[in-house]
């Protein structure tokens, strides 16, 4: 590939990338997406085979496209996401590049915009959006000594139970990851010990809501920032199995040894701290508390929703709680194998740029970095509690995008002879969102800079096998400028020859209209504009309907004509 310019270069193309894609789509802003393997790839081979997504088909999405062949309440296998983001990239005709490694970003020397250097060659960007999520390099603590047991892995590298020598398994940390893996464990004959740190353990369904849904309607996803010590405190749920509260009592009476958070290692012998009862009992006051939360919320609004008082009833804490084990043998107990759900740590080591803390930790707010021109989407807790989650992901990248746009205008400013080309040709060039192919994207504040107005919109709309024509007026779509000021026939005629353009930029032509629309700020204009519309229509007889309205969008302006046409089959691309 050789050296070129865009103005955004979006690195990574997960769940985060696809989401930027299309609202710099949207924005008409021209951008590439980078992705070193394969869409969605950390779904595709850094899980383990029968992970399931989290939330349920209705919440963990996108707006603009459902799971097909996933049930509105089901949760979808890691197979099914990938190829969601598969055919949502598809779909809005993201320009994403697979197999394409970006290698360093760079800040230019005295001019704006970085130099992405990548394993097919450089490309000059004025913005750049690191989309690579929170799930780059794979931690595991420094604590068992390599050669201790005979396999040390990551959550992410785990399979199946087949991929792990015969023998007990420790696994070591209690969030989804580790939850879902232990249980597979004991359930494919193996004996497990869980290490349980501190944790957030909401119910799956309570009265007849997913918790995905409690959590909206509380208004907990929008929590801006985590409270206080729980910055880093994990989520134990499951959508394994059909989908299920996560309860460690239950896990401990199907056999899983649960003991507190690791700590040391010693000739053999591995220590854990004697914190877990404590760590129990936090997550079910933060499940308890829910509950009562939902509860309040049912009576408070009136809803007939089914009780559930067994919910509340917890049990008995089991043995291994209340007398924990505090230091384990390993090879005493048989355990060949430890399976460490620890998490992740960012890795921007090909990110040069001013706006990382001492521990190497962006310093953004909202994904807006330090560093002018560089911003970071899907991180944890980016703008919200929702931030890392699918859909919580697709409205940070909105803001962004808003961000990036209002961006280029300032850059834009005073420069009328000398518009930047790339600027340009996007406002010419055609992109697809919601699945339909948008014609001519400007924004409100370029054609009416003396109002207070900030609206994305297009002059046509090819939605399946129809145009909608915007309303056109007399004013010359290439320069925006008003035509024909104070003479209704000749702003008309602009309009019509604006209707004519944008439908064979569509693909379709005048004789394939079916409707016009005819608005008049005066009566008295009615036989100028009907007999100019006569000459663009002759021999097509459309339908027609005549509007008189006080006033449009501008004082110079006396009529507004807007249109709908087919593309018929034979003449579709």
């Amino acid at each position: 590939m050789p050296s070129e310019e865009t103005e955004v270069v979006v690195v990574g193309a997960g769940q985060a990338g696809v989401a930027m894609s299309e609202h710099l789509g949207a924005h008409g802003v021209p951008h590439v997406v980078l992705e070193r393997h394969r869409i969605a790839e950390r779904w595709r081979s850094e899980r383990w085979d029968s992970l399931v997504a989290n939330g349920p088909a209705w919440h963990d999405r996108f707006p603009g496209l459902e799971f097909s062949e996933v049930d509105a309440a089901a949760f979808a296998s890691k197979e099914q996401v990938a190829e969601y983001f598969t055919t949502y990239a598809e779909k809005i005709g993201a320009p994403v590049r697979c197999g394409v490694e970006v290698t360093s970003v760079r800040k230019h020397a005295g001019r704006t915009g970085f130099r992405v250097e990548t394993s097919e060659g450089s490309i000059d960007a004025r913005f750049v959006v690191a989309a690579t999520g929170p799930f780059q390099r794979p931690v595991i603590p420094p604590i068992v000594p390599d050669g201790a047991v005979p396999v040390q892995i990551h959550s992410s590298g785990y399979r199946n139970p087949g991929q792990l020598p015969e023998g007990a398994v420790l696994v070591v940390g209690a969030g989804s990851s580790g939850v879902q893996i232990a249980d597979e464990l004991r359930r494919s004959g193996r004996q497990v010990f869980l290490s349980v740190g501190p944790h957030d353990r909401p119910p799956r369904e309570y009265r007849e809501r997913d918790f995905c849904w409690w959590l909206g309607v509380l208004g907990r996803w929008d929590a801006e920032t985590p409270p206080e010590g729980a910055e880093h405190v994990t989520i134990a749920v499951s959508g394994a199995r059909g989908g299920h509260t996560v309860d460690f009592r239950a896990l401990a009476a199907d056999g899983i040894e649960l003991v507190g958070m690791t700590g040391s290692y010693d000739d053999g012998v591995l220590r854990f701290a004697p914190d877990l009862a404590t760590n129990i009992a936090l997550g079910d006051a933060k499940y308890l508390e829910l509950l009562q939360a939902a509860d309040e919320y049912v009576e408070r609004n009136g809803l007939d929703f089914p009780e559930e008082p067994q919910a509340h009833v917890l049990g008995p804490d089991p043995e291994c709680v209340t007398d924990p084990r505090l230091e384990l043998d390993l090879a005493g107990a048989g355990v060949t194998s430890i399976v460490w759900a620890t998490g992740f740590a960012a890795d921007y080591s090909w990110l040069e740029a001013d706006t990382f803390d001492e521990k190497g930790r962006p310093e953004q707010r909202r994904g807006v970095s330090r560093e002018p021109g560089v911003y970071f989407l899907g991180l944890p807790w980016l703008s919200r509690r929702g931030s890392s989650f699918i859909w919580g992901v697709w409205h940070d990248a909105r803001y962004i995008a808003d961000h990036i746009t209002t961006r280029r205008g300032y850059l834009a400013y005073g420069r009328t002879d000398q518009v930047d080309a790339a600027q340009a040709d996007a406002a010419q060039t055609p992109f697809v969102a919601g699945g339909h192919t948008r014609i001519r994207p400007f924004n409100t504040r370029d054609t009416y800079p003396e109002q207070s107005l900030y609206n994305d919109l297009c002059q046509a709309v090819v939605a399946g096998d129809t145009v909608y024509v915007r309303g056109q007026i007399g004013q010359d779509l290439d320069t925006s400028e008003s035509v024909g000021v104070g003479d209704a026939e000749a702003q008309a005629e602009q309009a019509m020859a604006n209707i004519k353009m944008l439908l064979e930029e569509a693909g379709s032509r005048m004789e394939h209209l079916v409707k016009l629309t005819i608005y008049l700020i005066d009566p008295r204009y009615r036989e100028a504009v009907y007999r100019t519309v006569g000459r663009w229509t002759k021999g097509v007889h459309p339908i027609s309907t005549g509007l008189v309205v006080s006033a449009l969008a501008r004082p110079e302006w006396l009529c507004e004509i807007d249109a709908i046409a087919v593309i018929p089959k034979e003449e579709q691309a």
